[in-house]
């Protein structure tokens, strides 16, 4: 048996199903552990099958919690140190890299970590590409940002702040310079770009990047804010954020031509190796 515990937001939770569907080539046993959401409030929740046509194996508690040290209390632990259950959970030992050891394991195993690496489901992207396709909108007001996405020469630029803003590892990273840089870039490339900017944060937007002819998406909020990245992967081109949210919205965009920009440096903490996080073809800045 081998369980994945999925944990995080709508972007972790892509990367971790992708992750999961890979495992499943090899070992087709592979169950999913949703235990974080009933306690994790900081994000909108397990999102995978409201939003997409999937169906996931999903471990009962019982097993959730028996390979799960993490979960595990006083009697918990005493039965863990008995039957030596502390061998099965398998940390990520090396985020945002790719480690091919994981597929060559075929021992029990309960998998903790984020999976944010694109070649750990490489040989399956047109399947993941099947798997995540949204639902049509319904909502007037994204069914015209969408028309007009649709027919114009449309950049998606991605701002994320709210969290992000003063965080160790993420913030500091993707602030004005960085934006004025890739929309330099872009104006370098596009003729007559449109740009469609998704923020957390409009007013600083608007102060910052004094973009008046730009389109400002700000109302997708709470459960409906994952229709910012289906607009998102509908834009021609992409300036992204260091978020995975932000990375899933440019991989899904399937115009053969597009251009993605994303920040050199992923994250603050220098002992992560982030290298390969993005594929070759996008321009790191």
């Amino acid at each position: 048996m081998k369980i994945i515990r999925f944990l995080g937001g709508l972007g972790n939770q892509m990367f971790q199903y992708a992750f999961y569907k890979a495992m499943k080539e090899k070992y087709p046993n592979v169950l999913v552990d949703l235990a974080s959401y009933k306690t994790d409030r900081s994000h909108n929740g397990y999102e995978l099958e409201k939003l997409f046509d999937l169906t996931l194996k999903k471990a009962n508690s019982f097993s959730a919690r028996i390979y799960n040290i993490e979960n595990q209390k006083k009697l918990h632990k005493t039965i863990s140190n008995i039957f030596n259950l502390s061998r099965y959970y398998e940390e990520e030992k090396k985020y945002y890299s790719f480690d091919p050891k994981v597929f060559a394991d075929n021992k029990k195993r309960y998998y903790y970590g984020f999976w944010q690496n694109q070649q750990y489901f490489l040989t399956l992207e047109k399947e993941i590409r099947k798997d995540f396709i949204f639902k049509p909108l319904t909502d007037p007001k994204n069914i015209t940002i969408l028309d007009k996405i649709n027919y114009t020469n449309s950049i998606s630029i991605h701002i994320r702040r709210g969290d992000y803003v003063n965080h160790p590892s993420f913030g500091g990273i993707c602030e004005q310079e960085y934006y004025q840089k890739a929309i330099r870039y872009i104006k370098g490339c596009i003729e007559n770009p449109s740009y469609f900017i998704f923020s957390n944060d409009i007013d600083w937007c608007i102060e910052n990047l004094h973009m008046e002819d730009a389109e400002f998406i700000s109302w997708n909020t709470g459960k409906s804010s994952y229709i910012d990245m289906q607009l998102m992967s509908s834009c021609k081109h992409n300036i992204i954020a260091n978020s995975s949210f932000s990375w899933w919205a440019a991989w899904l965009n399937n115009h053969p031509d597009k251009i993605v920009i994303g920040p050199e440096r992923w994250l603050q903490d220098e002992e992560f190796d982030t290298s390969t996080l993005m594929p070759t073809s996008w321009i790191r800045l």
